[in-house]
């Protein structure tokens, strides 16, 4: 992968290579707008910070105009300091109510609020000045709730350009957090494979997540292979009808690749066939998987093109938490 990576905002992120981001993440960025959604994704900043005993960093991004319902159109364009003056002051009084509530997490914790031209540009930024972050967790969601999702914007661009793993949180049904003490509960993780060497970025990850929830790992490959119209009339509508042995093959890749990391947790192969965004969502629903582990590029060898196609639909379709690596 490319040494940096740039945006149309023209800011800058030093990508850190694979080997330093997974020896050890000492610190992680919670990004928030104070909504709901944000609010529900507090509870896995703090779940990972728990996880690798890492410092939470909570930062809020202060743009010229954030388009609030309610908000007087006399109140719209005010003076640009005295503007900003006052979302950060209102945001360090949200930070302070957040740490309250958060009480005795056993993590250090720290808030920052910072000026941009939009939030991913300002979180990038802040990335590139702080190179010690070791992920990002953020909502796929702000204030506006289903009319104004994230992904495809702020979310997509600091995937893109972080160079660090991210955990793109949604609020769903399923709810993967305990109801009475609100800590984040991750029972099953799916981690899919596509044979590529990318597709293995998030496995220390999932090592070390996995052993921190005593959790069991679904390493999962769908195999996008057309069967010959020839066959329908045979009833013949799937590769692993076509091919039986098949899975007995692909399994045994998945288990080479793998090798022993994950030896001292759970692990389960699962091997299926169809396109792979509708699969990974079948999986996690049938399963009732609680986390989504997958790299941010795959075979095609093409970041943006595997991302665009798989990983960002993968976060939009998902009912759980996916950590893009």
């Amino acid at each position: 992968m490319p040494a940096a990576f740039f945006c149309n905002s023209n800011v800058q992120v030093d990508f850190k290579c694979q080997e330093e981001t997974m020896a050890g993440i000492k610190r992680i960025l919670f990004t928030t707008d104070f909504s709901e959604f944000a609010n529900h994704a507090l509870k896995y900043a703090i779940g990972m910070a728990k996880v690798f005993d890492a410092e939470l960093t909570m930062l809020h991004a202060v743009t010229v105009y954030r388009g609030e319902e309610g908000t007087e159109e006399k109140d719209k364009f005010p003076s640009l300091d005295r503007y900003c003056e006052e979302v950060e002051s209102d945001a360090n009084g949200r930070f302070e109510i957040c740490i309250a509530d958060m009480g005795d997490a056993g993590i250090k914790v720290a808030k920052e609020v910072v000026r941009g031209k939009s939030p991913h540009a300002a979180i990038l930024d802040y990335l590139r000045k702080n190179n010690d972050i070791g992920m990002v967790v953020m909502s796929t969601h702000g204030r506006g709730g289903l009319s104004h999702v994230l992904v495809g914007s702020v979310t997509e661009n600091v995937i893109r350009y972080a160079g660090i793993p991210v955990l793109a949180v949604k609020k769903t049904e399923h709810e993967t957090t305990d109801p009475e003490t609100g800590e984040v509960i991750i029972k099953k993780i799916l981690f899919p494979l596509d044979f590529s060497r990318e597709s293995l970025r998030p496995l220390e990850l999932v090592k070390s997540v996995a052993g921190k929830y005593g959790a069991e790992v679904i390493v999962f490959h769908s195999i996008d292979v057309e069967v010959p119209p020839i066959y329908y009339t045979s009833g013949i509508d799937s590769i692993l009808q076509l091919d039986p042995d098949i899975k007995v093959r692909v399994e045994k890749r998945m288990k080479e690749m793998i090798g022993d990391t994950l030896s001292a947790i759970p692990v389960r192969f699962l091997v299926s066939d169809g396109r792979a965004v509708e699969q990974i969502r079948e999986q996690v629903m049938k399963e009732r998987v609680d986390l989504v582990a997958m790299s941010s590029s795959g075979s095609h060898g093409i970041g943006e093109f595997f991302f665009g196609s798989t990983a960002t639909r993968v976060i939009q379709k998902a009912i759980c938490p996916v950590l893009v690596v």
